[in-house]
């Protein structure tokens, strides 16, 4: 699912994006250093459309594309539990739609806590499928292309910014879809952490058989650190709440946390806020 096509200048700052390689797939690598984030040139609608609309794509990582909740692996459960606990330290409000929603399992146990819940997916099978299983409304599309008849008090982006062709325009219109004071969480794959650095440093270095494999370009198109979620936060007019960098819920070993604390876990998150027009 790679492009040949040479980006233009970085999303964010307009400056130059240096080409750093590319990885074992020979999909090209370019990096904006003043923002701090390593991305690859997008793949087709077409091609996205199809890896996302094969059932059997939600068929694993301890889920199943039938959506029964009672068969996922309980580390997922976890994992789940740990994005809830972040909604309802960082967010307000009771209105929440959960971008690429995928299994739903978040909106279903969000519901059990309040929250009037909607999901988007690309993906047919989920948008067909999930509603019957869960019962909540799942939009099906980019949030760009979806026109809502509604506005959210939080909106969610877990492991989904990553896989957008453009996530300012992404980010922008969760903005335009939310209520004033309302937030927007997104938690992606951390560029700087210690195993992306650990595994840079060797794809550079020619010592992996399969260099850059780590980034898994093609399926993710940008690879964000918290500096360059700073930066799409200030260029998209949004306030920030909250920013770190945090462990898998199944990683919680002194050495984790201390990454953590250290800024370098493996996923990056970051909680936005849309600033009523009078505090602006």
């Amino acid at each position: 699912m790679a492009s040949n096509v040479t980006p233009a200048n970085c999303l964010l700052c307009k400056r130059q994006l240096r080409h750093v390689g590319e990885d074992f797939a020979g999909k090209q690598i370019y990096k904006c250093e003043h923002c701090d984030y390593v991305m690859t040139p997008s793949a087709t609608a077409e091609a996205a459309s199809e890896l996302y609309d094969d059932p059997e794509y939600f068929d694993g990582w301890g889920c199943n594309m039938d959506f029964d909740y009672d068969r996922f692996e309980p580390a997922v459960h976890r994992q789940v539990e740990q994005y809830l606990n972040l909604i309802k330290q960082h967010t307000r409000g009771k209105t929440l739609l959960d971008v690429g929603t995928g299994s739903g399992l978040l909106p279903h146990l969000a519901r059990q806590f309040g929250y009037e819940v909607e999901g988007t997916d690309l993906s047919k099978h989920v948008s067909e499928v999930l509603p019957d299983k869960a019962g909540f409304l799942v939009h099906q599309g980019t949030i760009e292309e979806i026109q809502f008849n509604r506005n959210y008090d939080v909106v969610t982006m877990l492991h989904v910014l990553e896989h957008t062709t453009n996530p300012l325009s992404t980010v922008n219109r969760a903005r335009e879809i939310l209520n004033d004071g309302g937030y927007v969480l997104v938690v992606v794959p951390n560029y700087k952490s210690v195993d992306t650095r650990i595994k840079g440093l060797m794809s550079r270095l020619k010592l992996k058989r399969r260099p850059y494999k780590h980034l898994a370009l093609g399926h993710h198109n940008y690879v964000f650190s918290i500096q360059s979620l700073t930066t799409l936060g200030r260029v998209a007019n949004l306030q920030i709440v909250h920013r770190g960098t945090m462990q898998p819920a199944w990683r919680s070993s002194a050495l984790h946390r201390l990454f953590e604390r250290l800024g370098m876990a493996t996923w990056c998150v970051i909680v936005y806020q849309k600033t009523p027009p009078h505090e602006t």
